[in-house]
């Protein structure tokens, strides 16, 4: 496990980390999968994707698999929608095999078939990345404190909280990446970086800490900046 905290206010250096490194993978002949969020970190994903659209080699990005960390169910394009405000924003990757998790199916039916892309997915892309944020209350993706998601044995997990009906990755699913990027800032969530920094929390109360499974992680924090 490698962490390293980089103290920036620019969601444009976690951009330019994570394209570079998919980047990097790509060059090398890896296939990857990259998980991009919504929330506060959609400028950051849609950055991404214009770096990596405006690469000069366009069949690169051929070898490149996208997904989400999590979605709020719904009917497909519906406001709330991580995947539809990524698009709305300018997120467009016309070279890369896109996988949003809304179907128009029921809930249920489309958190099975999510799952089952998703297995298949980590098991053949070579290189697997996310970009992450976190909540004051210590969750990331779609996995807050004492959710199902956190001991779920599949890939995908949906449930309901009183503002969104859930569906994320799991605990399960960020152990199988290789690197993921972390966008904390405000001195509200200082207190989760110094617990990714330092301490060992219970991921059933603070399921950051899953992050810390993840071979390489890059977070990025206005942490005691001046």
């Amino acid at each position: 496990m490698n962490i390293e905290l980089k103290t920036t206010r620019e969601p444009e250096d976690v951009a330019t980390l994570i394209a570079s490194s998919i980047l990097k993978q790509l060059k090398s002949g890896q296939h990857v999968l990259f998980f991009a969020t919504g929330g506060s970190s959609i400028y950051i994903c849609t950055k991404i994707s214009k770096i990596l659209r405006e690469y000069p080699d366009k069949n690169l990005v051929k070898n490149l698999t996208v997904t989400l960390t999590d979605e709020r169910y719904g009917a497909v394009g519906h406001l709330d929608s991580n995947w539809q405000q990524l698009m709305d924003r300018g997120f467009c990757l016309p070279e890369a095999k896109c996988i949003p998790v809304l179907n128009g199916e029921e809930k249920d039916a489309t958190v099975r078939e999510w799952n089952n892309t998703l297995n298949q997915e980590l098991m053949t892309k070579g290189y697997k990345i996310g970009v992450f944020g976190v909540g004051a209350d210590g969750h990331t993706a779609g996995i807050l404190p004492e959710s199902p998601a956190i001991d779920s044995e599949d890939f995908a997990c949906g449930y309901d909280t009183p503002t969104f009906s859930r569906i994320t990755i799991t605990s399960k699913t960020i152990e199988k990446l290789d690197e993921a990027a972390v966008w904390v800032q405000g001195i509200g969530k200082w207190p989760i970086v110094e617990n990714l920094l330092k301490e060992n929390i219970p991921i059933n109360t603070q399921p950051t800490q899953i992050l810390k499974k993840v071979p390489l992680l890059t977070i990025f924090s206005d942490y005691n900046a001046q």
